[in-house]
């Protein structure tokens, strides 16, 4: 009869706690958002912005 004694439960590896998951990925989606928002309206990453002259360039030639 020892044989007919079943194992304590484990809790399964695969089950998920879709709320938290869903939480989590809302949380890093407005942080990835607010971090672009700061890229974009900083002034140090200016994409095909003009380069300023240097002062001698002229004189060389």
């Amino acid at each position: 009869m020892a044989d007919d004694v079943l194992p304590a439960q484990v809790p399964d590896k695969f089950t998920y706690d879709y709320e938290t998951i869903r939480n989590g990925g809302l949380i890093f989606a407005v942080v990835a958002f607010l971090v672009g928002l700061l890229i974009i309206l900083s002034r140090r990453f200016r994409c095909g912005a003009r380069k300023r002259k240097r002062q001698g360039e002229d004189e060389e030639l």
